[in-house]
């Protein structure tokens, strides 16, 4: 422990030792005389002659190339860069989506700016080699060379929905009503924000999530084979959520409220003020949400010579109250140095409260069924502290960057359960939770040549977890993770062919106080490969390598007595299993329309997956096991297409076949079979008017371990509107219009037969209103009716 200890500590010094020379080093920069020398422009787009805001501008000394200084565009896709020294320098332009711009040789005279004569227009990038537009539907998707990005901040959604509902119009993705978040059809995805781990530690993704607003995203990269530079666990893939940054100076903001059906109240607000030097920047949301689900449950054992039918019935009401608040600030030192500060509190209660009703009976026994009844009323009481610190240190050559972070988090969580059925009478548990979890975090970036780069970097995460009983101490559960992690990555551009190499070595110490001990050493390689065949055609080669190791959820054996017909315990003999990702992609375009398709295969061996099983008491036993291996294979077909300049829509379909490898220790005899899933998105964006979305998901049968999921069909729906010219939006928001989403699941193993339908409360319909305020909105203030200007999302 004191090893440990004293490596975060070591760490620490290390990283005060990088900062203190480049402190030391603005402080004397500080001293030097600057010229008044300077030079501005204007930057629009070449089709339809707009102004660029947010464009980067960087100039560039000469002869030896060295960055001297940069900016972004203002509204007006206006720059000006000042205190330049009288000197022969060049400039670069750069914005997302457009051809970068290199200038020639220029000559900035002392104490004088030179104002370009003439804007600067950017052509759009069609011809990238290591990414690939999606033109015919420019906001929605585009692929990168170990990435997809989709751009969901137009949605309808965005305005009004949380950051769930906002992933369930992507189309690999799936969102059930209990909130896991599944990629191709699997659960087993990693989930990050901003490319960190740190935004959410202390929570299980999906409660954090469908928390916070899909207004503060920008956008969504879904990774389905991931490089050797993102931590290896995980089985299916990585979501990453891409928060939006505030860059306007002064003091902005936003607010909202959402009302919805049966009870559903939500509110939030997000403040920034930029005042160039230091940034400030703050929100708050509240979450009351009632929901209802129940489930009907029918199985069949064999006794000895017989065999009994259970049927049993639950209605459940879930409901929560949740405050979140985040302050947050960055210091930027000097134009390559950032430091930043944040700090979340997230308040959780929950009260789940069921009736459940049992009937047993045998099958040659003609006398009526025997009875019983069980309420349940669980409260659970999670307050949870998320700290975080990080600094960014850019260099001259462009693109060279190390950047350090570090997150701490403490949770506390009290539950109690009171419980009263006919034959226990009146019984009652209680047990408190308290977890630590952090995390450290360096990257370096240096670039080869000029369009190749080198990454390296090293990371650290702790997880400990404690739940006790104080009743009986027997039933104490300790859990401690560790992982240290280190990877190199090479990646470049040769003509019509792009690569990136990587390589991941992850050290991992797992522990509980259930003699429970594993550690090992592994090493993740990743390759990346992208040829462009045409203009118009690129095809693409990934293969990956991740591992999924056991959690505390699967090696606690604490018991849960909410329904005693089924239990669910830990399993202390867990091992790790590793995925293998190999993928090939191919895409086509055409002017108004863009095809991809990926073939795909995973391999996992020694899977964990939920083990059903009846015990002597005739009672459901579900634990975490071992289940030999899993092969799946799958191919993909994704149509992105825009009709017009307000319709596009974008079609995916997904074949899959699984097979799961039987293994004699459990009696568990495999399972094999063929499912597809499908969604349809289309977007309608009426100027003047309003945005729809309708998004339609088909889930065909889909084989689990000991059986299958039923086959499930959704659709949903979503308008958003711009208000006060622009200052404000409203959005509705209906998901499961039809009602006819389900989630029933069929399992047998050794002496039983058994469904399992629910039916959780997915008919919802959440309005928002939305308003924007600060100075980047007052701009709206200063122009005259009479004028005839239009103003757009874009304008303001």
């Amino acid at each position: 422990m004191n090893l440990k200890f004293n490596y975060r500590i070591g760490l620490l010094l290390v990283f005060l030792f990088l900062l203190s020379p480049t402190v030391n080093s603005y402080a004397q920069n500080n001293t030097k005389i600057a010229t008044n020398s300077g030079l501005k422009g204007t930057i629009i787009e070449n089709e339809r002659q707009k102004a660029l805001e947010y464009a980067t501008v960087s100039i560039y000394s000469l002869p030896d190339s060295l960055l001297i200084k940069g900016t972004i565009t203002d509204r007006k896709g206006e720059f000006e860069l000042t205190n330049l020294e009288s000197s022969t320098y060049f400039y670069k332009v750069e914005y997302l989506g457009f051809k970068s711009y290199k200038s020639g040789s220029i000559l900035l005279r002392e104490n004088k700016t030179q104002s370009l004569s003439n804007p600067i227009s950017l052509q759009p990038d069609t011809k990238s080699i290591s990414q690939v537009e999606v033109t015919a539907n420019l906001d929605f998707a585009r692929i990168e060379l170990d990435k997809t990005i989709y751009s969901v901040s137009n949605s309808p959604i965005s305005d009004g929905g949380t950051i769930n509902e906002v992933l369930a119009t992507i189309p690999t993705l799936n969102v059930a009503a209990n909130g896991d978040i599944q990629l191709r059809g699997s659960s087993d995805v990693k989930i990050l924000i901003d490319g960190k781990l740190s935004g959410l530690l202390g929570m299980s993704p999906g409660d954090v999530l469908s928390n916070m607003p899909a207004g503060d995203v920008d956008r969504v990269e879904v990774i389905t084979s991931p490089s050797a530079k993102y931590d290896a666990s995980g089985s299916a893939g990585i979501i990453n959520i891409i928060m939006k940054k505030e860059r306007a100076k002064g003091f902005n903001g936003n607010a909202s409220a959402t009302i919805g059906t049966i009870n559903k109240h939500s509110g939030h607000t997000g403040l920034s003020l930029r005042t160039g030097k230091v940034n400030f920047s703050g929100s708050y949301s509240y979450r009351d949400d009632w929901s209802g689900g129940d489930y009907e449950l029918s199985r069949l054992t064999e006794i000895q010579n017989n065999f009994e039918i259970l049927n049993a019935r639950a209605d459940v009401d879930l409901g929560t109250r949740s405050h979140i608040g985040q302050l947050g600030m960055d210091y930027l030192i000097n134009d390559k140095n950032t430091m930043s500060f944040s700090v979340t509190n997230r308040n959780v209660k929950q009260n789940k409260n069921g009736t459940y009703n049992y009937s047993r009976n045998l099958v040659t026994n003609s006398s009526s069924p025997t009875e019983t009844y069980r309420e349940s009323a669980v409260d659970i009481d999670l307050d949870s502290w998320v700290y975080n610190a990080s600094y960014i240190r850019k260099f001259d050559r462009k693109g060279q960057e190390f950047s350090f972070d570090v997150a701490y988090t403490s949770n506390s969580a009290e539950n109690y359960g009171n419980y009263t059925s006919e034959v226990e009478g009146n019984t009652s548990d209680f047990f408190n939770s308290d977890r630590e979890e952090a995390i450290i975090q360096m990257d370096y970036t240096q670039p080869v040549g000029e369009v190749g780069s080198i990454e390296t970097g090293y990371l650290y995460r702790t997880n400990e977890i404690k739940y006790n009983e104080p009743i009986d101490l027997s039933t104490a559960f300790n859990y401690k993770e560790s992982i240290h992690g280190l990877y190199f990555q090479f990646s470049g551009e040769k003509g019509n062919f792009a690569y990136q190499f990587g390589l991941r070595s992850e050290y991992s110490d797992i522990e509980t106080n259930k003699a429970y001990n594993d550690d090992y050493l592994d090493f993740f390689p990743s390759v990346h490969l992208s040829y462009k065949l045409s203009d118009n055609k690129q095809v693409l080669l990934t293969y990956s390598k991740m591992v999924y190791r056991p959690d505390s959820g699967m090696l606690n054996p604490f018991q849960n007595l909410q329904d005693p017909e089924n239990q669910k315990l830990g399993t202390q003999d867990l091992g790790a299993y590793y995925t293998h990702m190999p993928e090939f992609t191919f895409i086509y375009k055409r002017d108004k329309i863009t095809y991809t398709t990926n073939l795909y295969y995973q391999y996992k061996d020694n899977i964990i997956k939920q083990y059903r099983s009846v015990n002597e008491d005739d009672v459901a036993i579900v634990t975490s096991e071992n289940l030999g291996s899993l092969q799946y294979a799958g191919i993909d077909f994704n149509i992105s297409t825009k009709f017009n300049k307000w319709w596009s829509v974008n079609s995916y379909l997904s074949g899959i076949y699984q097979k799961y490898t039987s293994i004699e220790e459990l009696d568990y005899l495999g399972n094999d079979a063929y499912s597809f899933f499908g969604k349809l998105t289309s977007t309608m964006r009426i100027p003047k008017w309003f945005n729809f979305q309708t998004t339609l998901s088909y889930d065909s049968d889909m084989p689990v371990a000991q059986g299958s999921y039923d086959q499930s069909f959704q659709v949903n729906l979503a308008f958003g509107k711009r208000i006060m010219k622009g200052k404000a939006s409203l959005s509705l928001w209906i998901y499961d219009v039809l009602n006819t989403s389900k989630y029933n699941v069929n399992t047998s193993g050794d002496r039983f037969s058994q469904q399992m339908k629910y039916k959780y409360e997915n008919r919802t319909a959440n309005l928002t209103f939305r308003y924007y305020f600060g100075k980047k909105y007052n701009v709206l203030k200063t122009k005259k009716r009479s004028s005839g200007a239009h103003h757009t999302e874009k304008d303001i």
